[in-house]
């Protein structure tokens, strides 16, 4: 066939082209661009890191008190990596939770002031007037540490692309959606996601990424569509706006963060349905006002963390854990996410009765020494 004057197929295959955006790193599985979750042990749970075009889906503890902690890591950890951001919630003003974010402690420390009792460098003398620099963020990496304690400097969240949506700019109307809320939140992404040229179509090299953070999604302020209309399924436009945001999500150089309160839906058919709308799933069981908050088991932990589904984007199988039981745990200072290490069942103050219940041991011992050396049967 080499007469023919027919073109080889054969074709050389380079190194492929990996997107460099701050804050983001390939997997070594496969090439997936990934986005830290802001706690490194939630990115070890789902494969290193959330992929670009997936949606995390996480059911809020009956307080909502620890869902919102990870609401801000997220958000935080787009701050420090100047990542475009929108958040949006009803039930909490967005301003609130923004100007709450929790402080990095990857900031290089300002070492130039020194107490007055510390001795002074004669060899540094010509520097004391000299004025201090700002503290600067440690270079591009992959996840960073936070601080609950303090709070993050408003000048950092002032210089982010940040959009804040409360549905104060719901219109009244009917679009592809009937609920204005969802319709107006779906309005406003696909519009940053346009001006920001993030849309997979665009040619334009992609710079940056976009950071969604939806507060309590499906609660009663976004529109009340669970009560007693719930058992005649009243709640498809919950579903028609999670499925159309998956879409604009996919399309996209995005990655979202949804809570719901899952705890006030009655139907499980539901709350099946948003799990399989997105692509990871967790739900947090807090401890607080159970039984298992004076249970002597969990006295080091906070509440349970049950990973409900895990993605498998680019590969043939999820990620495989080595353990299916995983508490979380709120420090002074950080939240962490920890494997279920149960007590030892001896310990010092627990005695074991030496006896046997059924007495046959001891009656044997006690006629051991009067048998008869030769036995007849």
């Amino acid at each position: 066939m080499a007469g023919t004057g027919t073109v080889s197929s054969f074709q050389k295959k380079g190194k492929p082209k990996v997107v460099s955006i701050p804050g983001t790193h390939p997997s070594i599985h496969n090439s997936q661009l990934l986005l830290s979750c802001g706690i490194p042990s939630l990115d070890y749970l789902i494969g290193g890191g959330l992929p670009v075009g997936s949606i995390l889906l996480i059911e809020q503890d009956r307080y909502d008190i620890y869902s919102k902690l990870f609401l801000k890591y997220f958000l935080a950890e787009g701050v420090i990596n100047n990542h475009i951001l929108t958040l949006a919630s009803l039930d909490v003003s967005p301003r609130t939770i923004a100007e709450d974010l929790p402080a990095s402690t990857d900031i290089e420390p300002d070492t130039t002031q020194t107490s007055a009792d510390d001795k002074q460098m004669t060899i540094a003398w010509r520097y004391q007037n000299k004025a201090s620099q700002p503290t600067t963020s440690v270079g591009n990496r992959f996840g960073h540490n936070f601080d609950l304690t303090k709070s993050m400097d408003a000048e950092l969240t002032s210089r982010i692309d940040m959009a804040l949506w409360d549905g104060s700019e719901a219109e009244e109307g009917r679009g592809m959606i009937e609920n204005k809320n969802y319709w107006s939140l779906l309005k406003l992404i696909k519009k940053r996601i346009e001006v920001g040229s993030l849309s997979t179509s665009c040619n334009k090299a992609k710079t940056n990424v976009m950071r969604l953070a939806l507060h309590s999604v499906g609660s009663p302020l976004w529109g009340w569509e669970f009560g007693h209309q719930e058992k005649d399924n009243q709640w498809h436009s919950l579903t028609t706006f999670l499925l159309m945001l998956r879409a604009l999500v996919r399309t996209s150089f995005s990655v979202c963060l949804v809570t719901i309160p899952s705890h006030l839906f009655s139907d499980p058919a539901l709350t099946l349905r948003l799990h399989a709308l997105a692509d990871f799933v967790v739900r947090l069981e807090s401890f607080q006002g159970s039984d298992h908050e004076t249970n002597p088991v969990f006295k080091d932990y906070h509440g349970l963390f049950h990973i409900i589904k895990l993605a498998a984007i680019n590969c043939l199988v999820s990620p495989m854990l080595d353990s299916t039981d995983w508490v979380f745990k709120l420090r002074k200072r950080k939240l962490t996410i920890e494997r279920l290490h149960l007590p030892p069942e001896l310990s010092e103050t627990v005695s074991r009765s030496q006896e046997d219940p059924t007495g046959r041991s001891a009656g044997l011992a006690c006629m051991g020494k009067n048998l008869p050396r030769n036995l007849e049967f």
